[in-house]
Order: structure tokens, then sequence, then C-alpha cells
């Protein structure tokens, strides 16, 4: 019945609209009601057919302090974002803690995303590699702010036969406007909404999502001045 409701409340909507503004109006608005504000993907290459994709970050940063757990953290967060806003379903993400194992084995030392991609215990159809080439919490001008900065390399690469099906640079920098003031425990707090950040914008290059939202970034993060 609440169902029922609700449909009858839209075709009211869509003739009271058509009614204001003429047909090509109500058209619009129908389509906004259905099928929102999502765009598709820059990539379009995991919507559509049965495929295994695995997800591999690795850091080619000289100071490993600055990066710390950053890869593991970031292919976790690509993983779950993909596996929840990808609109296929018969796509499969390898599970995290396999890849997680064949790095450790390998102590992280590998040719290229192929050979992980094609090997037994992953069995991936693609392989999207993230490379981590800067990365920083603190603001460079100052010790007393913060402001993430994050520049990656992202490979999608075919595991049948070797093809690199996507190479994207990203600087991904947040808050995006100017730093914030980073008083004591404030980089613990923002490290991992940094890194949420970074994955969401590794990940929205493959699934529909709000082209809007990336704009409201600075208004998201004003919050975090009450975490000092």
């Amino acid at each position: 019945m609440e169902r029922i409701r609700e449909f009858g409340l839209l075709v009211l909507v869509m003739l009271g609209t058509l009614a204001v503004s003429g047909c090509q109006q109500a058209l619009l608005t129908a389509l906004v009601l259905v099928n929102g504000t999502d765009v598709k993907p820059k990539y379009e290459i995991l919507l559509k057919g049965e495929k295994r994709v695995a997800v591999v970050c690795r850091s080619l940063v000289s100071n490993p302090y600055d990066v710390q757990n950053a890869p593991r953290e970031i292919s976790r967060q690509v993983c779950k974002l993909i596996d929840l806003n990808v609109r296929n379903k018969k796509l499969k993400v390898v599970e995290p803690a396999k890849v997680e194992t064949w790095l450790d084995n390998c102590n992280n030392d590998f040719d290229n995303f192929l050979e992980i991609g094609r090997d037994k215990a992953i069995n991936a159809d693609i392989v999207i590699g993230i490379e981590i080439r800067g990365f920083q919490i603190r603001d460079s001008h100052s010790a007393y702010l913060v402001q993430g900065r994050c520049q990656v390399n992202v490979k999608a690469v075919n595991c049948s036969d070797g093809e690199v099906l996507v190479s994207e640079d990203l600087m991904i920098i947040d808050p995006p406007n100017l730093p914030i003031s980073g008083g004591p425990g404030m980089e613990a707090a923002f490290r991992p909404r940094f890194i949420q950040v970074v994955a969401e914008q590794i990940a929205l290059l493959f699934h529909h999502h709000d082209p809007h939202k990336s704009n409201r970034i600075d208004a998201d993060n004003l919050d975090m001045h009450r975490l000092q």
C-alpha cells in the first residue's frame, strides 16, 4: 500500500510539472526522480559482464613514516566502495586479505600488477593497481596546519592479455582550498578521514556517482575543527 501511495505521488508531481512548465520540463523532472543525479563513471570497464577484480596498492614514497599503512588502508576502502557502488551483480571483488597475504609472501616485492592478478591464489580478470607517488598529512609550510596531499597513479590491467585499460594520474588534496589548524591529536583524527577521501576519489573512476559531491568536501570537513 505504501508503494502505491509513493507511485501516486510521483504521478501527481509529474502531472503538476507538465501543467506548469510543459512536456520537456516534465520529462526532465521524471528522469531526475527515477535516475537521480548520478553520472556514469569515467571508465565503465567494471559495469558489464562477469568479472573478478583485485585491488592492489603500493607506495613509491621514499619516506615510509609518511605513508605508514596507507596502501593497505586505501586498497581496503577502494574494494569496499567498488563492491558497494558498481552496478554489476556479476562483479566479484577479491577479498583484500587474500591480496595482503600475497604481498606479505613476496615482501611487497613484485614486478608489475599483472603478476598478482595471474597468480592462482588471486585469479583476477582485472587488477586495479594504485601507486602512491606522494603522500603527506601536515601542511608543507607549517607544522601547525594539516592538509592531506596524495599523488597516485591508477591503472587497470586486463589479466588475460596484459592490456592496460586505464592509466590515470590523480592529485588529491583535502581540504582542497585551505589547510586547517592541527592541534594536539589532530593528525591522528584527520588521517583516516583523508584516507577515505583518497579511496573515494579513486573508486569513483569506476562507479556511478554524484558529480556535485566533491564540491561539498570543504563543507563536510568543517566539523574537523571540533576534533581539536
